[in-house]
C-alpha cells in the first residue's frame, strides 16, 4: 500500500516574469512509497532569474530549495537566455508533516522578490500506524503563556487517572521533546545518512547537513523500507520513550491508576497533530484567557521579574506588541480549536477560577474518568490548598481580581486598540468588548 497518492497536479498559467516553466514530478495518478516524495521541473525567469521554488501548505512553507539543476534541453530551447542550462529544480517535501488529504502549492520566487505560481498538487497521505498500544495517554494542554496553564496542569496531576510531572516547578515537554527527535530522524535526509554520506566530518551528519545525493538506487526495496516501515517503528520508539517517563513517574509517585499524562504543548499545529497520530487515544484541552487580560497579565509578569518575556522584546512598544505577537497568536489559537472542532475540549480560564466544579466536571467527562461529586470535591481540596509555588506564578494576591484587569491596567488608548484588533477572536470565544468601565492607566 502507497505511503502518499498523487490526486492532482494543475499547472498555472504562464505569468509575467517567466519564460517558461513545467513540472516533471510528481504525476497525477502515482503512488509512492515513502513519507516523502520530489517536486521537480524547471522554470525560466525573463528579466529576473529564478532565486527559489517553495512549496506551500496554505501559508506554511513545507520545502524550498534553489534551482542549479542542469537542463540541456532548456538551454537549446532558450537559445542565449541567462541560466536556462541550469533552471532545473529538484525540492523533497516530507508528506509526515502534511495532512492526511493535502493541497500544496507550487511557488517560483524571483530575484526581485516576486513569487510566480507554478501548479497545485493534491494528494493523500496514509496515517501512520504506529506498531504498539501506549497504557498512557497525553491530555495535551494547547494553550499560550500566561492563560493559566500551570494552575490546570496542577489541577489535572490532582485527579487519580491523571498524572503531571511538577508542574508548578517545571514545564515538562517530554512529549514534544520525542516528538521534535522523530521529526528530526524521519527526515530522508537524515535517515539515508545510514547508507550513504561523504560529509562525516560535518558536527551533525547525521541530521542531513551537508547531505549528498544518492550514488545511485536503493536495491532490495530498502529504501521503502525506511521511508515507510521504518518511519512506523520510530514513531513507536519515541512514543514509547514518552510514556515511559510517565510510567516512571506513577510507579515513583504511587499513582499507579494513572490513564493520561498532563503537559503543556506549543502551539505548533504539526507538532500537536504529530502527537494526536502517535497516541490514538490522546485527548486535547485548549486553554484560553481573555487575551486583553493576558497582555495585562505578560506586562505586570515582565514587570515583576525585571525582564522581558512571551515575545515582548525590548524593541517593542506595548502596542507593537499588540500587533506582532498578542493578535497572531490569539489568531492562531482560534484557528486550532476551530481546525479540531468537537475533538477538542475548551476551557475558558475565567470559568475555571469563577465556576471550578461545573468546569471540571465537564473536562473530566471529557477525558473520560471519574467526574463525581466526591471525587471532585476532594480534587478541589488538595488542589486549592495555600501554595507558594502557585503564588510564584502569581501577579495578584486574589487570582478573581484578574477577570477584567485589563479595564484597569491598560491604558485606554490600547484598551481600544485591543477591542479593535481581537474584535473577532474575542467575540468567538464569548469575550465582551464593551469598552465601558475602562480607567485610565495610572
Amino acid at each position: 500500500m502507497e505511503a502518499v497518492t498523487i490526486e492532482a497536479v494543475e499547472l498555472r498559467r504562464p505569468a509575467p516574469g517567466l519564460l517558461g516553466f513545467a513540472l516533471d514530478a510528481p504525476r497525477p495518478g502515482e503512488g509512492l512509497d515513502s513519507y516523502s516524495f520530489n517536486v521537480s521541473g524547471w522554470a525560466l525567469g525573463d528579466e529576473h532569474a529564478v532565486v527559489a521554488i517553495r512549496v506551500l501548505d496554505g501559508e506554511r512553507q513545507v520545502a524550498e530549495g534553489a534551482p542549479g539543476r542542469a537542463r540541456r534541453d532548456i538551454a537549446q530551447s532558450f537559445a542565449g537566455a541567462e541560466h536556462a542550462g541550469t533552471c532545473g529544480f529538484e525540492v523533497l517535501v516530507r508528506a509526515i508533516e502534511l495532512e492526511p488529504s493535502f493541497e500544496l502549492e507550487v511557488v517560483a520566487v524571483l530575484a526581485d522578490g516576486a513569487e510566480v505560481p507554478l501548479a497545485s498538487i493534491g494528494g493523500v497521505r496514509r496515517m501512520m500506524a504506529v506498531p504498539r498500544t501506549p497504557a498512557l495517554a497525553p491530555a495535551m494542554l494547547t494553550t499560550i503563556g500566561r492563560s493559566g496553564s500551570k494552575w490546570l496542569a496542577w489541577l489535572l496531576s490532582c485527579h487519580p487517572e491523571v498524572v503531571a510531572f511538577q508542574p508548578l516547578v517545571f514545564e515538562p515537554r517530554v512529549a514534544t521533546y520525542w516528538t521534535t527527535v522523530f521529526r528530526a530522524l524521519s527526515a530522508p535526509k537524515s535517515y539515508l545518512r545510514q547508507i550513504h554520506t561523504e560529509r562525516w566530518d560535518q558536527q551533525h551528519w547525521w541530521l542531513g547537513e551537508g547531505a549528498v545525493p544518492m550514488p545511485a538506487p536503493i536495491e532490495l526495496e530498502m529504501g521503502q523500507w525506511l521511508g515507510v516501515e521504518a518511519v512506523h517503528e520510530l514513531a513507536a520508539s519515541c512514543q514509547q520513550r514518552t510514556e515511559a517517563f510517565y510510567l516512571e513517574v506513577c510507579e515513583r509517585s504511587g499513582k499507579t491508576g494513572a490513564r493520561y499524562f498532563a503537559e503543556k504543548f506549543l502551539l505548533e499545529p504539526v507538532l500537536l497533530d504529530l502527537v494526536l497520530e502517535c497516541f490514538p487515544g490522546a485527548r486535547e484541552i485548549v486553554l484560553v484567557r481573555d487575551f486583553r487580560d493576558r497582555l495585562s497579565s505578560v506586562f505586570a509578569w515582565n514587570e515583576k521579574r525585571g525582564e522581558r518575556g512571551f515575545g515582548h522584546d525590548a524593541q517593542m512598544s506595548k502596542a507593537e506588541y499588540l500587533t506582532e505577537r498578542v493578535r497572531v497568536d490569539a489568531g492562531e489559537l482560534l484557528d486550532r480549536w476551530r481546525r479540531r472542532g468537537a475533538a477538542a475540549h475548551l476551557v475558558r480560564y475565567e470559568d475555571l477560577l469563577l465556576e471550578p466544579r461545573a468546569t471540571l466536571k465537564a473536562l473530566f467527562e471529557y477525558l473520560e474518568v471519574e467526574a463525581g461529586g466526591s471525587a471532585l470535591d476532594e480534587l478541589l481540596a488538595v488542589a486549592t490548598q495555600p501554595s507558594k509555588l502557585l503564588d510564584s506564578h502569581r501577579t495578584v494576591a486574589d487570582p478573581t481580581q484578574t477577570i477584567g484587569r485589563w479595564r484597569r491596567d491598560l491604558p485606554a488608548e490600547l484598551a481600544e486598540e485591543c477591542n479593535e484588533l481581537l474584535a473577532d477572536v474575542l467575540d468567538a470565544f464569548g469575550y465582551d468588548t464593551e469598552l465601558a468601565g475602562v480607567e485610565s492607566a495610572r
